[in-house]
């Protein structure tokens, strides 16, 4: 795990809430690897709220490599499946601001090679679309 550089795209990006905090999901493809940045879209929720989430669902130990693809599957879920999804835009521009984690996933994992985490802003979206949702099981975005 490395500290990770800002990058900004333009997009497919999807937004979708994971025990109530909502994030976005977009991805690069630089030097044959693909990239997945993902990150908090909510207001006052932190980018290392998904490092927490992934330790809460693998209280075994798991390795920082493991967290990091159950980060990745999560937001692929959400692109593939819907699960939680609050918005799908095909044309969105993105920003990840640097000081987040850059982790490479050791292969591709749900078809992707890196994951970046950090906070994350998608410009077109409204207030209402980032709003933290209820959720059964908040105690795992505490």
């Amino acid at each position: 795990m490395a500290t990770a550089e800002g990058a900004k795209g333009r997009g497919r990006v999807t937004a979708f809430s994971l025990f109530g905090p909502v994030f976005g999901y977009a991805t690069t493809l630089m030097d044959d690897r693909q990239f997945a940045y993902v990150g908090p879209l909510t207001p006052g929720v932190g980018w290392r709220v998904l490092w927490r989430m992934a330790e809460r669902c693998h209280n075994d130990g798991v390795t920082e490599a493991r967290k990091a693809e159950w980060i990745v599957s999560q937001a692929s879920r959400a692109f593939i499946c819907g699960s939680g999804v609050v918005v799908k835009l095909s044309d969105a521009e993105w920003v990840m601001e640097p000081g987040g984690w850059f982790v490479e996933l050791g292969g591709s994992w749900c078809n992707q090679d890196v994951l970046v985490t950090g906070d994350l802003t998608v410009p077109v979206l409204g207030a209402e679309q980032i709003a933290a949702r209820d959720s059964c099981f908040p105690q795992y975005a505490e």
